[in-house]
């Protein structure tokens, strides 16, 4: 297949301004079913995955092989050629990524197929946060994460860039309302009825080591600031808590939510796995 003709865009155009508010903007997003990724990992991983690019945006000059590859190889609606200025705008570099691409939403649900692990994250309110669990759900094989309540935005840059690419390999599905939740939550249960719901928490009833996470899960983690609503309180089967020492009261929500899962992983697989 021949390279698409780019079309050059130097000045800050339409095409260039709808590029802007993809990156910055989560209800433009969410309008036009689409988002901004850069960065070769992410890019691989999301092609690695099936997720569909509408559109790259290459930077004027020289390329890569690996970018002209993409170019040639990969089936978009349309591609775009930035000058460097307006590329190192975009990009937020000095030096400008030479590929990066609009990709298109798809709507994903968590289904396991046997015994589930899964995360609910209630109301995430920081994007690094976010990604970071997604990153360890992806290294601890975890069956997807499930973002409920009014939080970060799950296509945010910053929550794909603190992914490290895991985005595109964990499924991450979005409830809103509480009845979207307690519906998804009684569907689960009729699936896996010994499903339990743990809530983490600083004072929970059971330490993590005792707890048998061999058995379908659902980890409930609450927000930053305020932790877990009643509402997942009172709907959880168990509350287990990390023991610890010294004057730390808590751990940060991504920490924490690692080593819940890192715990799962190991009684899981029946040892430590090197």
């Amino acid at each position: 297949m021949e390279n698409r003709p780019m079309i050059r865009v130097g000045k800050r155009n339409n095409i260039y301004q709808r590029v802007m508010v993809l990156k910055t903007n989560r209800y433009k997003r969410n309008d036009y079913q689409e988002f901004f990724v850069e960065g070769v990992h992410n890019i691989r991983l999301a092609l690695k995955y099936g997720w569909q690019v509408k559109h790259w945006i290459a930077k004027e000059g020289t390329l890569s092989s690996w970018a002209r590859e993409m170019l040639g190889t990969v089936e978009t609606e349309g591609n775009y050629c930035f000058s460097d200025e307006l590329m190192r705008e975009i990009t937020e570099r000095t030096d400008g990524s030479e590929l990066t691409a609009v990709f298109k939403m798809r709507r994903q649900t968590v289904e396991p197929a046997e015994n589930p692990f899964i995360i609910l994250f209630d109301r995430p309110s920081r994007k690094g946060n976010l990604g970071t669990i997604l990153r360890s759900a992806d290294a601890f094989g975890c069956d997807g994460v499930i973002v409920t309540g009014h939080g970060v935005d799950i296509y945010d840059p910053e929550v794909l860039s603190a992914s490290m690419g895991s985005f595109f390999a964990v499924k991450t599905e979005r409830l809103d309302s509480n009845r979207e939740i307690e519906e998804r939550l009684r569907n689960l249960k009729a699936r896996f009825p010994d499903l339990s719901l743990v809530a983490t928490t600083e004072t929970g009833s059971v330490s993590i080591r005792d707890y048998d996470f061999t058995k379908p899960t659902v980890l409930l983690l609450g927000n930053e600031a305020d932790g877990l609503s009643r509402f997942y309180l009172d709907i959880s089967d168990a509350s287990v808590r990390i023991p610890m020492v010294g004057e730390a009261t808590s751990f940060n929500v991504a920490n924490a939510a690692s080593i819940f899962m890192y715990e799962a992983f190991t009684q899981r697989r029946g040892a430590i796995v090197s």
